[in-house]
């Protein structure tokens, strides 16, 4: 710990001799409880810094670096996080490289850090954005690709930092007000390519789009839909993804949000119809925490502001499986049910200032709500601290 807080001082001040607009860091502590006896323990600090290289260039450098609690034994982590050079040409036209967010339309598919070349062009009455990018250089933790048997052997790997090796990319269309009205519409087009040494490969494409449509002043429905074309040893199947989310807003002196809907993966069908597989398989839930994969939720939830530095969220889903060989949680019995049972989570926050939050949350899974695991599978829970300050 020592060593690890010496090199945040070090590298915050350094940062001082820089000639650099802006600055500072981000310094966070989470901890986790959960069933069957884990923990996990993370501090992590984010040092960042971004500058214009001239008038129509910008430059933008941050880190991770983390220390986490494993076995009664810290151990570090250091990762780049958002390193990204951008140059505008044009006030609608940005070119950018680096390590760089991209997300598709949905956000099932392919969202967070990645490493490549992307534009963002705004022409038409709406945005085009596209990127080709590689993720062998990110570290596992963050990417989260577990596509493949591969990619999840090596992710649970504790000699392993790298992530799966694959090109990834896209097109991304996004429309606001289309046909005159208040409604808008994303498009996407994203592709992967397996680029490991393993004797099975998986490469796959999709397309993808979300709606988002007002159906009153203060009530909305989103909805998401993705086709997925999988190429596996030379063999192919369909996938496919949706999902329908209603909001209704509530105003006043206490606003809050309810949202309800569903989100639904195929499974493994046969010889044609496989399970629906994300680039990023970043899980679903509170407690149960599925991957977008072979898997359905039924959700609900409503955030409340009792206080504008205080914001509590009550969250409700009950999960399904699409298919029995998919999804795996100690306990599921060898029946073909396809109930997996409810979950019950509520979250608290709380922001005194700006640069300084801190969250509590907790929930249960109940196996017994449902039929696929085992009469005697205990309850699930899942316990998470946090805080946050930035300087």
């Amino acid at each position: 710990m020592k060593k690890f807080i010496c090199s945040l001082l070090i590298a915050h001040c350094s940062l001082l001799f820089l000639p650099a607009q802006d600055f500072g860091v981000i310094v966070n502590q989470e901890a986790i409880f959960a069933d069957e006896g884990y923990i996990e323990n993370t501090t992590a600090a984010i040092p960042w810094f971004s500058a214009p290289l001239g008038e129509r260039a910008d430059l933008y450098l941050s880190g991770r670096l983390s220390a986490y609690l494993s076995n009664n034994e810290w151990k570090p982590i250091f990762d780049i996080y958002r390193f990204e050079v951008s140059f505008n040409p044009l006030s609608n036209l940005r070119f950018s490289i680096g390590r760089q967010n991209f997300e598709d339309s949905t956000g099932w598919i392919m969202n967070g850090l990645f490493d490549g070349a992307a534009l963002n062009w705004d022409i038409g009455g709406g945005r085009l954005n596209a990127g080709l990018f590689y993720t062998g250089l990110l570290y596992k933790k963050n990417a989260y690709i577990t596509i493949s048997p591969n990619d999840i052997e090596s992710y649970y790997d504790d000699g392993n930092y790298w992530a799966s090796r694959r090109l990834a990319g896209g097109i991304n269309w996004n429309k606001t007000s289309i046909f005159d009205t208040q409604a808008n519409m994303a498009l996407s087009a994203i592709f992967q390519v397996d680029l490991n040494d393993a004797a099975s490969k998986i490469h796959s494409q999709y397309l993808a789009a979300q709606f988002s449509v007002p159906l009153a002043a203060s009530l909305n429905l989103d909805l998401g839909a993705s086709l997925e074309l999988l190429e596996i040893d030379d063999n192919f199947k369909a996938a496919f993804a949706g999902s329908a989310v209603f909001q209704q807003m509530f105003y006043g002196s206490r606003p809050g949000m309810l949202s309800f809907g569903g989100r639904y993966a195929s499974g493994d069908w046969g010889d044609s119809m496989a399970a629906f597989i994300p680039i990023n398989c970043e899980p679903l839930g509170k407690v149960l925490r599925p991957v977008f994969s072979g898997i359905a939720l039924a959700e609900a939830a409503y955030a409340l502001r009792l206080h504008r530095t205080f914001l509590t969220e009550l969250y409700a889903s009950y999960a399904f499986r699409t298919d029995q060989v998919t999804f795996y949680s100690p306990g599921l019995n060898d029946s073909d049910s396809p109930f997996l049972g409810m979950e019950i989570y509520l979250g608290l926050s709380w922001a005194p200032f700006s640069d300084l939050v801190f969250s509590l949350g907790g929930g249960v899974f109940l196996p017994q709500t449902g039929t696929a695991f085992a009469d005697d599978t205990k309850t699930k829970y899942r316990i998470e601290l946090t805080a946050g300050i930035s300087f």
